[in-house]
C-alpha cells in the first residue's frame, strides 16, 4: 500500500492547524510590542511632561533672578548716586567753612557742624564772643542759602567739670543756655527760619571724647548743629 498519498493528506489537513497557531502566536508577539511601546510611550511623555515642567519652573527662577538682580543693581546705583551726593556736599560745606575750624561731619543721614566753644564762649560763660559771632555768622549763611526749609537742630555740651564760680547750677543748664545763644544769634541777628529750629542742652552726658585729659575735655565742650531732613 502506497503511504505517500495518506502522509500528503495528513499534512495538508494539519497545515491551517499550524498556520493557525503561528497566526496567533505572531498576534499575540505584536500585541505584546505594541504593550510595550505604549508603556514606553506613556514613560516617555511623563518624562516629557515632567521636563517641561522643570523647564517652566527654572525659566521663572531665571526671571526672578534677573529682576532681583535689577533691582539690586538699581539699589547700589542709588547708593552710589547718594554717596557720590554727600561726598559732593560735605566738600561743598568744607569749602564754604574754610578757616573756621568747625569740624564736619556725619551722625546717620545727618550732617554735624562741631563748633568748639573756645571759638563761641568765653570760659564759663553763655554770651557768644566776637569770634563766636563771625564763626556763627559763616554758618548762617550756609544754613540760610543751602538748607533754608530743613530743621535745625542746635545742641550744647561740656565736660564733666562742674561749674563753680560761673553762677550756673549744672553743666545741663550751661549747656542749655549756650545752644539758646547761637538759636538766638541765627534767628534774630542773621535772619533764620525760627520754626525749623530746636535747642537741646546735655551737658556732660553725650562727651565726643573722654574726660580724664585735656584734650578730651576740650573736645567735649562744644556746640553741635545738626542740618536734618527738610522741616514737616
Amino acid at each position: 500500500m502506497n503511504k505517500s498519498p495518506l502522509l500528503f493528506a495528513l499534512a495538508l489537513a494539519f497545515l491551517p492547524a499550524c498556520q493557525s497557531n503561528m497566526t496567533r502566536q505572531m498576534i499575540e508577539d505584536q500585541d505584546k510590542q505594541l504593550a510595550a511601546l505604549n508603556t514606553e510611550r506613556s514613560s516617555m511623555q511623563a518624562q516629557l511632561s515632567r521636563t517641561r515642567a522643570e523647564n517652566a519652573s527654572l525659566a521663572k527662577q531665571i526671571e526672578f533672578e534677573q529682576q532681583r538682580s535689577a533691582e539690586l543693581q538699581q539699589r547700589a546705583s542709588a547708593a552710589e548716586a547718594a554717596v557720590n551726593q554727600h561726598d559732593a556736599e560735605m566738600d561743598s560745606l568744607s569749602t564754604a567753612l574754610q578757616g573756621t575750624n568747625i569740624d564736619i561731619g556725619r551722625r546717620g543721614g545727618f550732617i554735624v557742624l562741631g563748633i568748639d566753644s573756645e571759638l563761641t564762649f568765653a570760659s564759663g560763660k553763655a554770651e557768644l564772643s566776637k569770634q563766636g559771632r563771625d564763626t556763627l555768622t559763616r554758618v548762617g549763611d550756609v544754613l540760610k542759602s543751602k538748607y533754608g526749609e530743613n530743621t535745625i537742630w542746635i545742641e550744647g555740651h561740656t565736660d564733666n567739670e562742674q561749674p563753680k564760680k560761673s553762677g550756673w547750677k549744672s553743666n545741663l543748664q550751661l549747656s542749655a543756655m549756650r545752644a539758646m545763644s547761637c538759636a538766638d544769634y541765627l534767628i534774630y541777628d542773621l535772619g533764620l527760619d525760627g520754626s525749623h529750629v530746636r535747642v537741646a542742652g546735655y551737658g556732660e552726658f553725650a562727651p565726643k571724647a573722654g574726660n580724664d585729659t585735656k584734650e578730651g575735655r576740650a573736645d567735649n565742650r562744644r556746640v553741635e548743629v545738626l542740618i536734618l531732613g527738610p522741616a514737616q
